[in-house]
């Protein structure tokens, strides 16, 4: 079985068989960190609830993103000038004592509340690395949001778990996935690698498709029990919120790992970009709607739309797989740990303005703050689609000089 599922695998991918269990490897590693990661921002999210008003739970979820953008553009370039796999089992090692770190900043153990100190304490390819990524964050942040408000089972149980789950992706890296052969780029410093990638005019015209939708994941992961009515307070029962949370989820990951294939298929990614935006408005009217005047949300109104949000969310989940692979059609292999890094930048920008900007009018305009958030940046990602290129319609922009890697190496 194991034999027959690596020779289907190197046949869809086009790779040789070692490739693929390295890649399997890797994917299967960073699917249980980014699900860890994503379950202590679940507990996060519970815990603040308690603590914090709208504004001081979007400021406490900035941390993070903060302390990435400050550091991925550096750690991007070392990927080009060091290598791939001593930065890979940095961020692993990082991640997991980010994870238990945060047990002692929770207030069951904590009694004072949320600690900030403590918290702060790449095209088919691309698009299975993104449905890993995004899957990590959609699997681990909804199995620990049911956990917590479905079933309740305690932050500090959750995040043990995470905790473990991320030491066991740390071994895997060290020890199962090899190094990619690369031409270490030592002509060139950080600083001039971050500016060749930044003068890279696809990426620019990126940034106001990518950002404004990244910053609408921050505000769901942010006040997902407000959206969702659960809490201490919220009305949802356990069996609705699993017919929620499944019907988004599911078919989102499953989305996630066909479109980017039908992407490369017809060489196309702002149909897939364009749908994705649509159908993320489409959900947010859904959820806008069933908004409750004082509150949470009618939860029996959303079970009752399950079909249709299935519908919605699988549309939603053509939008990543297309969005990053775009950015893998534009950059050079020279630089890809570098763009990568900046693609990290964007996406915790998004992580900012998203928490920020929702706390702030939540506190303001209460139920009506998704609607008017979720509206407005999909409107602007929208106008942003409009004026990028197909970029597998067109000649790869240079981005300095490009290392060539013989066949038989890659």
């Amino acid at each position: 079985m194991a034999d027959f599922l690596s020779r289907t695998l190197a046949r869809f991918f086009g790779l040789g068989p070692a490739d693929v269990r390295n890649l399997a490897f890797l994917y299967f590693a960073t699917f249980i960190m980014r699900a860890a990661a994503f379950a202590g921002v679940a507990v996060m999210q519970d815990v603040s609830a308690r603590t914090l008003d709208a504004l001081g739970r979007g400021l406490l979820f900035a941390v993070y993103p903060l302390a990435e953008i400050a550091t991925v553009g550096y750690l991007g370039t070392l990927c080009d000038r060091v290598g791939r796999k001593r930065i890979l089992v940095f961020a692993h090692l990082v991640t997991a004592a980010a994870v238990f770190l945060f047990i002692p900043s929770i207030s069951s153990v904590v009694p004072t509340g949320v600690q900030p100190f403590l918290v702060a304490n790449r095209a088919q390819l691309m698009a299975f690395f993104d449905l890993v990524t995004f899957g990590g964050l959609v699997g681990g942040f909804g199995a620990a949001f049911l956990a917590l408000n479905a079933f309740g089972i305690s932050d500090a149980t959750v995040l043990a778990v995470g905790g473990i789950g991320v030491t066991v992706s740390v071994v895997m890296v060290q020890f199962l996935v090899r190094e990619t052969p690369f031409t270490p780029e030592t002509q060139r410093g950080t600083l001039e690698l971050l500016r060749t990638v930044l003068r890279n005019r696809d990426i620019q015209r990126l940034l106001p498709v990518y950002v404004p939708v990244v910053a609408l994941y921050g505000y769901v992961i942010t006040f997902t029990d407000n959206l969702l009515g659960a809490g201490s307070e919220g009305s949802a029962t356990t069996t609705q919120l699993l017919i929620i949370v499944a019907s988004l989820g599911i078919p989102l990951g499953a989305s996630l790992a066909v479109s980017g294939r039908l992407s490369d298929r017809v060489r196309l990614r702002r149909p897939f970009m364009g749908l994705g935006l649509a159908c993320f408005g489409g959900l947010a009217i859904l959820l806008a709607l069933a908004a409750r005047p004082g509150g949470g949300a009618d939860t029996a109104q959303l079970v009752s739309r399950w079909p249709l949000i299935a519908i919605l969310a699988a549309g939603a989940g053509t939008f990543p797989p297309a969005a990053l692979a775009y950015l893998g059609d534009v950059v050079g292999h020279s630089v890809t740990g570098t763009a990568f890094g900046i693609y990290s930048v964007i996406f915790g920008s998004g992580l900012i303005v998203g928490p920020v900007l929702g706390g702030a009018l939540t506190q303001a305009l209460g139920p009506l703050a998704f609607a008017v958030i979720a509206l407005g940046l999909i409107g602007i990602s929208g106008v942003g689609v409009l004026f990028i290129r197909e970029p597998l319609k067109f000649p790869r922009t240079p981005m300095g000089p490009e290392t060539v890697v013989p066949p038989g190496k890659r």
